[in-house]
């Protein structure tokens, strides 16, 4: 099979229903007219940025890559570690865009979540410093794998405004890479995550306005400035383009703090100023759900005794959890697994919070993504859904799958580059695919 040139553009939160109006965009729309569509994806749970991207590139479900959450629990307050690198996974794990670059294929990887540690040869990780300046973010992606002489092919045309997470000046970083990538470096494949979208929903709403008017015109001037970059090294119309998200969102009006309760209840300690002293059981949120660590897990009777008070909160209402799923029963159910003994799901409308002092319930504030107007991390089959669209060399024109599982997307394209991924959970959408693969 020859070797072929993808590119992999993932929207962050971008939903099937979504499309409709895309399609009367310029770019989006000439991807999206006789493309392959997946519809209605199944994601992971819980349906987080973090925990999804790293599937959508091996494969492979949360018990096998490990990226259980965003973020690393600790029993410290404010900003959690997020996971970054690739070593969190089991040793049969292939990332597509690895297996690419050992069979050959010249890659990039531009601000796709947990890539750090990977062999990739144009990268920009998804990294970020909370405080500090421009140099520090410099400093921050260098640190996840950047190399410098990458980074200062677009730095000052693109990064001058950029100190954080803010946008729109984190997803014009990457915006910058994946142009300095094609016009200076023609990767045969590129992976690229944009945020705006997903950003723009958590401080206004699922269907806002400002999700149409302002996060996707971004996008689409973004998508049309790279197709042009493709067109002008004379690689466009030999590149299978791939327009793909993780999760919907939901609404959100109220949130709760757990952890407050098991303060009550005594197996949360806090010390004079209000932080974590000692626990026996402590809440992580994932925004709709929430994972409960305990201290020493294999202790069943504090196992027992925690899972009977997780259910009385759940019958009482008073913490806004729907369900609760023992460790056991979330892998078995969603193939979730980590150091965590519980997982809640939460009531339709409510996130959860890591607080550990001050009111029970409370209103949203936009001031992180848990406790935003819209959110996600619920069960993946809750809400609106992801949809994969495919156009290009080896897609099949006009073909449609319905409800299929996100662990095939990293197989699909595995099949499409050819190339060897180990043994994924997920199967290819030969559906999609046309017979020859050309």
């Amino acid at each position: 099979m020859k070797k072929r040139r993808l590119y992999v553009l993932s929207v962050d939160a971008l939903v099937t229903e979504d499309l409709d109006f895309l399609r009367q965009l310029p770019a989006f729309g000439a991807i999206l007219k006789d493309a392959a569509i997946s519809e209605n994806i199944i994601s992971i749970y819980p349906t987080l940025t973090y925990p999804i991207h790293t599937t959508m590139m091996t494969g492979v479900y949360a018990d096998r890559h490990h990226v259980y959450n965003n973020e690393i629990f600790t029993k410290t307050e404010g900003h959690l570690p997020w996971f970054r690198s690739c070593k969190n996974f089991d040793a049969d794990v292939k990332s597509v865009v690895e297996a690419a670059k050992q069979a050959g294929y010249t890659t990039a990887a531009i601000s796709w979540p947990v890539t750090e540690d990977m062999d990739i040869d144009w990268h920009l990780p998804e990294t970020w410093v909370w405080d500090g300046d421009n140099q520090a973010m410099y400093d921050a992606f260098v640190k996840g794998g950047a190399k410098p002489e990458f980074l200062d092919e677009f730095w000052d045309d693109y990064c001058r405004g950029l100190t954080g997470l803010g946008e729109p000046y984190f997803s014009l970083a990457a915006h910058g890479a994946t142009l300095a990538a094609i016009r200076n470096h023609q990767p045969e494949v590129i992976f690229e995550h944009l945020s705006m979208v997903d950003h723009t929903r958590h401080s206004n709403g699922v269907f806002a306005k400002q999700v149409y008017r302002d996060a996707y015109l971004e996008a689409e001037m973004m998508l049309h400035e790279t197709l042009e970059a493709m067109r002008e090294v004379g690689v466009l119309d030999e590149t299978t383009i791939v327009i793909t998200s993780d999760h919907g969102q939901t609404p959100v009006n109220r949130l709760v703090a757990p952890n407050v309760l098991l303060c009550r209840d005594g197996l949360l300690q806090v010390d004079a100023a209000g932080k974590v002293s000692s626990y026996q059981a402590c809440f992580m949120s994932s925004a709709h759900s929430a994972q409960v660590f305990l201290s020493e897990p294999d202790n069943d009777e504090l196992k027992e005794r925690v899972y009977r008070l997780l259910c009385a909160y759940r019958d009482s209402g008073e913490a806004g959890i729907a369900k609760v799923f023992t460790k056991e029963e979330a892998k078995e159910q969603y193939h979730l697994d980590g150091p965590f003994s519980f997982v809640v799901e939460g009531e339709a409308d409510c996130s959860f919070s890591n607080n550990v002092t001050g009111e029970l319930s409370f209103r949203t504030d936009n001031s992180d993504y848990k406790y935003s107007v819209a959110t996600h991390g619920h069960l993946p089959e809750t809400g609106p859904k992801p949809a994969m669209v495919l156009n290009g060399p080896g897609i099949r024109k006009n073909a449609r799958l319905d409800g299929m599982p996100i662990v095939d997307e990293a197989p699909t394209l595995a099949a499409l580059l050819g190339i060897n991924i180990g043994k994924p959970d997920g199967r290819a959408w030969t559906e999609l695919l046309l017979e020859d693969n050309t």
